[in-house]
């Protein structure tokens, strides 16, 4: 109960901050190997982002939107972590020159706490789980459809135009019960039946009304 009292504090907290002004991280991780550089950053707004640069130069961009009891169960991972920390989380002194890691935490007492360390370097149990937490996150968003961001506030209307992820246009001839659509193609002329969850796995974007 303790801790679901901190992690409701924290929400409570982070929900405040999200009304006041613009997104703050909530923990941040840049993991350089050479010249390629990956970052990862969970946003208050549940947003996740992943980015990868080389020689300074973005080659990767893409971002997902957590479900809130999703986010929580992130949030309340890395708190329970983060309160077990300690000073020395970080147990051996492994050097690699051309790697690094470079962990911040944007929550707990000693916030913003930046931590860093050989991704060959023993580490105790708290930031082997703050490590693993975040290695999902990066997860989800490389796995995450392209479209699914871009659907996420659709409503879909009769009349409206849509790219298919097989490169293919149609349009939404019906919008039936619990949002399930009924799309003709416009060169076959063939309908087809989406449900609402598979509308990113179906639609790549969706280009205006039909005209």
């Amino acid at each position: 109960m303790k801790h679901f009292s901190k992690v409701a504090a924290l929400t409570l907290l982070v929900a405040a901050a999200v009304s006041a002004q613009a997104p703050i991280p909530v923990v941040e991780r840049m993991f350089t190997e050479g010249e390629v550089t990956t970052r990862v950053t969970l946003f208050s707004n549940r947003v996740v982002v992943v980015s990868i640069t080389e020689n300074g130069v973005q080659g990767f961009f893409k971002h997902i939107t957590l479900p809130p009891d999703q986010y929580l169960i992130y949030v309340g991972i890395l708190q329970k972590a983060v309160d077990e920390l300690g000073e020395k989380p970080v147990t051996s002194a492994v050097s690699t020159p051309r790697s690094r890691i470079v962990l911040t935490l944007h929550m707990g007492p000693n916030a913003p706490r930046t931590i860093e360390f050989s991704p060959l370097a023993t580490v105790s149990l708290p930031l082997a789980q703050i490590s693993g937490a975040v290695n999902d996150l990066e997860q989800l968003v490389r796995e995450a459809s392209p479209s699914l961001e871009a659907l996420r506030g659709w409503d879909p209307q009769r009349g409206d135009r849509v790219e298919m992820i097989n490169g293919d246009y149609a349009r939404v001839v019906e919008v039936l019960d619990e949002g399930v659509l009924v799309l003709e193609h416009e060169e076959t002329y063939i309908r087809e039946i989406v449900g609402p969850d598979a509308r990113d796995e179906v639609i790549l974007r969706v280009v205006g009304p039909d005209k």
